[in-house]
């Protein structure tokens, strides 16, 4: 399930987002919005799904290239 969760801190005035079920720069993506309303963010943090695609193996690829 893909969320998107966005916590303010009343004393501050800051607001943290923090998503789930989306990988990779998707995350980056789906919270612009949020940025262009909120502000440049200046703690951005990966999760491990960062480091994941969000690309689905349908069939095979023959490829002889490598990284």
């Amino acid at each position: 399930m893909r969320k998107i969760m966005l916590k303010f801190d009343l004393l501050s005035g800051e607001a943290h987002v923090e998503v789930d079920g989306i990988k990779g720069q998707g995350c980056k993506d789906a919270t612009k919005f949020l940025e262009k309303a909120l502000g440049e963010s200046k703690d951005f943090q990966r999760k491990a799904a960062w480091y994941e695609t969000n690309l689905e193996t349908v069939g095979s690829v023959v490829s002889n290239r490598c990284g």
